[in-house]
């Protein structure tokens, strides 16, 4: 039988992480936008609690004036009947000309949970989709991170489901100024 429960440490990593940017002091250190607590969430149906959560976050690095973003997937499936075939997350880091433009992927990685999720390991922490490319930020442009969701739960006989995130909050700020 296969039981998925989160790990309390492993959500307030996840959350101090998305508190600062990698590489910042206390005194650099700057918020990285994330989706809200509910606002990708999709309940399964089933016997007991049957949920995928996805936080996407993107932002501004301080140190090396990049553009990073991350979709980290959490889970709580107590029904031994889901399994998945198929639960694939593509992440993309966005920019637009302008607040209300269209978004123009910059980059791109598609990451496959199907094992992750079917498994009963536990601890566990949250899944990790990050992009690989340097990114440099660019203060003409607006910055988000975004995800598609492609899964499929075995004997449901819906086959390939999409699920499309709501993005990461824009980030648009000034060029950074250095002092000696």
């Amino acid at each position: 039988m296969r039981h998925r429960l989160g790990s309390l440490i492993a959500a307030g990593a996840v959350a101090a992480g998305c508190v600062l940017l990698s590489g910042t002091t206390p005194a650099q250190a700057a918020a990285v936008p994330c989706t809200g607590k509910d606002q990708n969430t999709k309940t399964l149906t089933g016997a007991g609690t049957n949920r995928i959560d996805v936080k996407l976050c993107g932002g501004r690095t301080v140190d090396e004036d990049t553009v990073q973003g991350f979709a980290s997937t959490d889970w709580l499936i107590e029904d031994p009947d889901i399994t998945f075939s198929k639960f694939k997350v593509q992440t993309r880091v966005e920019k637009r000309a302008s607040e209300d433009g269209r978004d123009t992927v910059v980059d791109s990685v598609t990451c496959d949970f199907t094992q992750a999720l079917n498994s009963a390991a536990q601890p566990r922490y949250p899944e990790m989709c990050y992009p690989t490319a340097v990114v440099w930020y660019d203060a003409n442009f607006w910055w988000s991170t975004d995800a598609t969701v492609t899964y499929d739960i075995e004997g449901d006989g819906k086959g390939d489901l999409t699920w499309e995130l709501t993005g990461s909050p824009l980030v648009h700020t000034p060029p950074l100024v250095r002092t000696p």
